[in-house]
């Protein structure tokens, strides 16, 4: 039989991943390919049913002990655990509490507590058996954290401690953040929601990261007192190179103006559901950001001459802009065409009656691959003759049409 390369099978779960049904063919294969696909498979955690039949037992005493009866008839085919890559803490934490409450042995009553002591002892196995963990999603549900401390565990130094992706909220446990802090020193991404409160801990651990690279910051609650966020941030290193910044409904803005900071970005993105967010936008229009290459505005959009300023600094360099939430689109427009040249993909808000608009974009931005036109009042209108118009500007380019939903 011959046996394919070890670069042959990465290509291949590349091309299956999203094709479960091909997926599980190739499991049937033989015990080799078996293997291989099941380890790729469970990078995340599938089935807790079978995790739990991996558990000790010691584990599995600890868990009688209590009154947690679990099936152990069937012995597991591989160490599942030891596969795992990706770990979401608080999926794992509401699929215990699911198992438990479909079990006719468990009292509603003892639900929390059965919850943790069976949460505890997957983790402890999880801690033990994973080499070396690559992200983790930390953000607990209904129960206390410290409850389930992931660092207190058997192997926990070692499975952490080439972690690559975070993702925690600001208010979680500081000692754990401190800890943790000791471990992970190479976070590359890393992900802060803003519910409120900002641990002590967050701070040590952001100080550690000297290799941040990515940085995506929610903010879900507001905060009476900024000094703490902006200190926060100011601790971040200049080895950014995406920032992405979200605010939701009913938040108070926070100052965007260290921002400026990041002279290194190549990507910055905002999701604002309100104009209010870009309060601040007046200082940040003369940052200047030599790297920069895409530039994304999913939601609101600040004033017309902010933006502008801001294109007038950092527009040459850009090969993606997304512009949809602009409502005085018309001068945006003509600037776009003059300050950002280079453009591969660009999403703008253009009118349905304006093709002349369009056609200038498509004269000035001749590296165009592809452009998303917003608008309204698309589906009165002829995309197909529009469509041959623009083919004979740029045969290759894709064009899209969306209606605006305001």
């Amino acid at each position: 039989m011959i046996e394919f390369p070890i670069d042959c099978f990465n290509d291949i779960v590349e091309f299956l991943e999203d094709d479960l049904n091909t997926f599980y063919s190739c499991l049937l294969v033989n015990r080799n390919w078996c293997k291989f696909f099941v380890k790729i498979y469970w990078k995340h955690i599938r089935n807790l049913d079978t995790l739990i039949s991996c558990l000790p037992n010691d584990s599995k005493e600890i868990l009688y002990n209590n009154g947690i009866l679990i099936s152990t008839s069937k012995t597991p085919l591989f160490n599942y655990a030891s596969f795992c890559k990706y770990l979401e803490v608080y999926k794992i934490i509401d699929n215990v509490k699911e198992f438990l409450q479909n079990r006719q042995s468990t009292k509603l009553k003892n639900l929390n507590k059965d919850t943790i002591t069976l949460s505890r002892e997957i983790f402890k196995l999880l801690m033990c058996q994973i080499s070396s963990l690559r992200e983790l999603a930390c953000a607990f549900t209904f129960i206390n954290p410290t409850s389930i401390n992931l660092i207190s565990y058997p192997g926990a130094i070692d499975c952490l401690k080439n972690l690559s992706m975070l993702y925690i909220y600001s208010s979680i446990d500081p000692e754990f953040l401190y800890q943790l802090s000791k471990i992970c020193k190479t976070i590359h991404t890393l992900r802060i929601g803003f519910n409120g409160i900002i641990s002590n801990g967050l701070t040590d651990l952001i100080s550690a990261q000297q290799y941040l690279r990515h940085l995506y910051m929610d903010q879900y609650k507001s905060y009476q007192n900024f000094t703490d966020i902006i200190t926060l941030l100011e601790r971040i290193p200049n080895s950014l190179i995406k920032f992405s910044i979200y605010g939701g409904i009913s938040v108070i803005a926070i100052p965007l103006s260290f921002i400026a900071r990041f002279t290194n970005l190549r990507e910055l993105v905002f999701t604002f559901y309100s104009n209010e967010f870009y309060k601040d936008f007046n200082r940040l229009q003369y940052s200047i950001f030599p790297q920069l290459q895409s530039l994304r505005f999913s939601m609101k959009c600040p004033r017309n001459e902010l933006l502008i300023k801001f294109l007038e600094n950092n527009g040459k360099n850009l090969k993606e802009l997304y512009v949809k939430g602009n409502y005085n689109y018309y001068s945006l427009n003509l600037a776009i065409i003059e300050l950002c040249p280079n453009l591969r993909n660009l999403s703008i808000r253009i009118n349905y009656d304006e093709f002349k608009t369009l056609e200038l974009i498509l004269i000035n931005c001749q590296y165009l691959e592809s452009i998303e036109v917003f608008g309204e009042n698309y589906l009165s209108i002829n995309i197909k003759d529009i469509s041959e118009k623009v083919k004979k500007y740029s045969p290759k380019i894709k064009l899209i049409f969306s209606e605006m939903r305001n």
